[in-house]
């Protein structure tokens, strides 16, 4: 099957309900068009996950099947940012940090914030992709499991890295602040060409987008600090 993902033309053919599932929205148009790239996992290494890990089998082709595909995408200017992205207006947010970090319940806010202007890009690995020098961020169908994302590419306005707080207040950060934060919640790479690739592409988005600390509550007064900020608004 082929499918559009990030705007890249994917083929790989699930076995399981749960990759059938959730990439259906992803589907290409045109099914005869050549991909960009083919990936796939074997029976051998979805048996290897679940020995490691101990999930179901239809979890296990899910998950290495997006890890493939995020680096196989490191080769054609895109990597993955663990973080989640919502789109408002036509243009792309996204909120990073580690787990337990309220990424998900801030887009979350963002989203009961501004009603149906919001989308949710993707809740867990959107797609960070520059193109001509313009970064944008993609929905995917890995998401992690709410399966919260749609397919979808805007242009990335901002990105904030989260902490919680009694009080709201936001400071930009330093692009080699951004950089160590970046580097724990993307892909870690072994070979050294995947790794060069990755560090070009951060030093691209640092250089294009700005990255912001945001320590907040839950509240839409953080919201409104957030977008007013990444969105050039005050």
């Amino acid at each position: 099957m082929l499918y559009s993902i990030a705007d890249f033309l994917v083929e790989y053919e699930p076995r399981y309900p749960r990759l059938a599932s959730r990439s259906e929205k992803y589907l290409a148009k045109d099914q005869s068009a050549s991909p960009d790239f083919v990936i796939s996992v074997s029976e051998e290494e979805i048996d290897e996950h679940i020995r490691k890990y101990e999930v179901t089998r239809d979890l296990a082709e899910y998950v290495l099947m997006g890890a493939v595909f995020y680096k196989v995408i490191l080769d054609k200017g895109a990597y993955f940012l663990h973080s989640s992205a919502v789109e408002v207006d036509g243009t792309g947010y996204a909120f990073t940090g580690p787990c337990g970090a309220g990424k998900s319940t801030h887009s979350s806010l963002w989203r009961k914030y501004f009603g149906p202007r919001a989308i949710p890009v993707n809740d867990d690995k959107p797609v960070v992709r520059i193109i001509n020098d313009t970064v944008f961020v993609c929905g995917t169908p890995f998401s992690g499991k709410h399966d919260i994302n749609t397919n979808t590419m805007v242009p990335l306005a901002g990105i904030c890295v989260l902490n919680q707080a009694k009080e709201n207040s936001i400071i930009r950060l330093k692009p080699s602040e951004a950089m160590m934060v970046f580097m724990e919640q993307t892909l870690r790479c072994t070979e050294a060409d995947k790794m060069a690739a990755l560090l070009e592409l951060l030093d691209v988005t640092l250089t294009k987008v700005p990255v912001y600390r945001l320590s907040c509550n839950i509240s839409f007064e953080a919201v409104e600090l957030a977008y007013s900020t990444l969105s050039g608004n005050k």
